[in-house]
């Protein structure tokens, strides 16, 4: 089968490898759509925290497709059922996960990063990570793992019908967190970023006002409009200009979350004192439950949620190079590119 194998960083392509055979408690699903995240990129880069990677390594985390091959020993997944895969391959024997607390698992070990994930056209999954889609395709199964990322943070926020949210980066994650936080009814919801080129999308998933102004000023542009601070702020942009201006538009006594990460090459300023003097509630937030992924699962299939905006390129697996290149250079306008292993 084909598959794109990162062999250390700098050094990866398509390789011919053999069919996975499904071990004990495993299924064997055809893949059909795989997203590109910004976290393949720096796996392929080596900018990656070297704690959560491992080469050599077949990249994908956000992968869905069919069941191809199962046993007696789960009848839920009877051969054609169409899945999405959970990405953390958590033990569920250590004290996080005793806690539900499955992302942060004392041995961890994810899909596309630790071990081989769904840039190829077959993987042995584990039967339990297997989440069956009812009415949606898998080219939308496949953005439940990004989904989970944002309401992993829409939750963590308790956003009532009476807030009024910013979220503050309108990527892919800070785009699903939009979405999420729409399903909740705020009274306002302002999307913000220092580019205009996915503000449309921002708004086709909910957004009531959108903003588009220079970091310097992004803060000032959007307490402007919403005519003063927001009660609730998600910082989806992992930018340290962005992380300053979301402290400085939360209003005193709101709640800020904290979901994009700036990476190791750059420096945060680490100034509390704006949180301080607003008494706000300060929440960081990893990946996703394996509960909240299941709800991300449940709210995409039943339509609650669609994420079908954010989808701008479908690609065959044998042109993962050209995809790659495309995002970092930022050569087009590109939200979430899917790529195919079937073709």
């Amino acid at each position: 089968m084909r598959a794109y194998r990162v062999e250390r960083p700098g050094s990866a392509g398509l390789v011919d490898d053999p069919v996975p055979t499904p071990g004990p408690g495993e299924v064997l699903v055809r893949v059909e759509a795989v997203g590109i995240c910004g976290s393949d990129l720096e796996l392929v880069k080596g900018t990656r925290d070297a704690a959560f990677t491992r080469y050599p390594v077949v990249p994908g985390h956000e992968w869905a497709g069919v069941v191809a091959e199962t046993s007696a020993a789960h009848p839920h997944l009877p051969t054609g059922t169409r899945v999405v895969v959970e990405g953390h391959h958590f033990c569920g024997q250590c004290a996080p996960c005793r806690a539900g607390r499955t992302h942060l698992c004392a041995n961890y070990d994810e899909y596309g990063f630790t071990r081989d994930g769904g840039y190829r056209e077959y993987v042995a999954a584990r039967a339990d990570l297997c989440h069956p889609l009812q009415r949606v395709d898998t080219a939308l199964g496949a953005l439940a793992e990004p989904t989970a990322c944002a309401l992993h943070a829409v939750e963590r926020s308790a956003i009532t019908s009476e807030d009024r949210v910013v979220v503050i980066g309108a990527g892919p994650i800070g785009l699903l967190a939009a979405a999420c936080a729409a399903a909740c009814a705020p009274a306002q919801l302002v999307v913000a970023d220092v580019r205009d080129t996915t503000l449309d999308v921002a708004r086709r998933v909910g957004a009531t006002h959108t903003v588009c102004a220079p970091a310097s000023e992004l803060a000032r542009s959007i307490r402007d409009m919403i005519g003063g601070g927001a009660d609730v702020v998600i910082e989806a942009a992992g930018h340290p200009l962005a992380q300053v201006a979301a402290a400085d538009v939360l209003a005193r006594g709101g709640r800020l979350t904290v979901l994009g990460i700036a990476g190791s090459d750059r420096t945060t300023p680490c100034n509390f004192d704006p949180l301080v003097f607003r008494d706000a509630r300060l929440e960081a937030v990893f990946a996703y439950p394996s509960a909240v992924f299941g709800r991300a699962v449940r709210l995409i299939d039943e339509g609650r949620i669609d994420p079908s905006p954010l989808v701008t390129h479908r690609l065959p697996l044998r042109d993962v190079e050209a995809a790659l290149a495309m995002l970092d250079a930022r050569t087009e306008p590109a939200i979430k590119v899917l790529l195919d292993p079937r073709a």
